[in-house]
């Protein structure tokens, strides 16, 4: 018999008794048509991806416009490139699976058009008149405020309340207001520190003598810094080198002056400053490399060598002590200094002197 050919060609598709049993039915293969329309469906994809790059719509839920009409200033539009960075993140994330080449390209394309209008704005700001860049500059500073807040996580709900973190910070700054008002009261209950009671103790020593108190830093160099303020104030060095103005020069020359006459330096030594050195010598030397190189602080045994390298007398005012003149066989006029024990939180300190109402109670200058 002659079998139609339709029921021949069913017979060519139906599998074989036990043929395709356990076996996964495999499905015709993508048309030429079918692979145009999905390539078509990932470039509106892809297109919808970079759309933040250009002007999102207004009143979209991604973007909020101040926009009250007139140019676009440079801090609304690092707030508007902020915007559509983040929307076009949003949207990656809704396209799915992209290759890495093509979020890199789209990333390329929005931020190099974010760098041009950055550049042309900042272009026409360096034409505009001078006399509107203080304003255009406030209005960019406010603007980068503002924008900083709502990129953020949010000062403020939707209804313009106060959020939880914005009423802490207000809390916390509530409290420490209060604590420093406790503290101003509490010493102002404790009557006047003992740097306080110094000070005006020694006002009342030096005016007599028509002297005042030439504030010097507290840097570690105080007591050279006072020697060199002295020096600038008579002029010259006396039997010195004028070179010797400069107060790391002050410490060269003392540290010189004792490595010259160790003899009459090392029994000044503490027994701290010789331990762990095999001589006297030794400890005299480190001290003496400390002395020029470091911002180890002086006293009494700097100020003696001081007096005898410039050949001058020194002489030292403190609260509850005589004056103490260094060098007294020296002639001239002596260089005045004063000591002080309560002075900042380190306690020691040396300031320089001068004549009343001639510059005093001013800082030293750094040289």
């Amino acid at each position: 018999h002659i079998i139609p050919e339709k029921t021949l060609q069913h017979h060519k598709d139906e599998p074989e008794d036990g043929e395709g049993e356990g076996q996964e039915v495999k499905h015709p293969s993508t048309s030429r048509d079918d692979v145009k329309t999905d390539a078509h469906a990932q470039q509106a994809s892809a297109s919808k991806a970079s759309a933040p790059a250009h002007h999102s719509p207004a009143g979209s839920d991604d973007e909020e416009e101040d926009d009250e009409g007139g140019p676009e200033t440079r801090g609304k539009m690092l707030q508007r490139h902020k915007r559509e960075m983040l929307a076009f993140k949003k949207n990656l994330q809704r396209m799915g699976k992209k290759s890495k080449d093509e979020i890199a390209k789209m990333t390329a394309e929005i931020e190099a058009r974010h760098a041009k209008e950055l550049k042309d704005v900042d272009a026409a700001a360096a034409q505009a008149p001078s006399t509107s860049k203080p304003a255009a500059a406030a209005a960019d500073a406010a603007a980068e405020g503002v924008g900083a807040l709502k990129m953020g996580a949010g000062e403020e709900d939707a209804g313009g309340h106060k959020t939880k973190a914005m009423k802490r910070r207000e809390k916390l700054a509530a409290a420490e207001a209060e604590r420093e008002a406790r503290v101003a009261e509490e010493l102002a209950a404790a009557g006047p520190s003992a740097r306080q009671q110094e000070e005006e103790a020694l006002h009342a020593l030096l005016v007599p003598l028509g002297l005042a108190v030439r504030d010097i830093r507290a840097d570690g160099h105080c007591l050279y810094r006072s020697i060199e303020d002295q020096l600038s104030l008579a002029g010259g060095t006396g039997g010195a080198s004028s070179s010797m103005l400069d107060y790391l020069a002050l410490r060269k020359a003392a540290a010189a002056h004792m490595r010259a006459h160790p003899q009459e330096y090392v029994h000044y030594l503490s027994e701290d400053d010789a331990l762990g050195h095999a001589t006297p010598e030794e400890a005299l030397e480190a001290y003496c490399q400390e002395l020029e190189s470091t911002a180890a602080w002086g006293g009494q045994l700097e100020l003696s060598v001081l007096a005898q390298v410039l050949k001058r007398q020194i002489r030292v005012y403190s609260v509850g002590l005589p004056p103490m003149t260094l060098g007294e066989d020296q002639p001239g006029p002596p260089l005045q200094v004063c000591y002080l024990r309560h002075a900042f939180g380190l306690g020691e300190h040396y300031n320089s002197l001068g004549p009343a109402g001639s510059g005093a109670a001013t800082e030293h200058a750094d040289s």
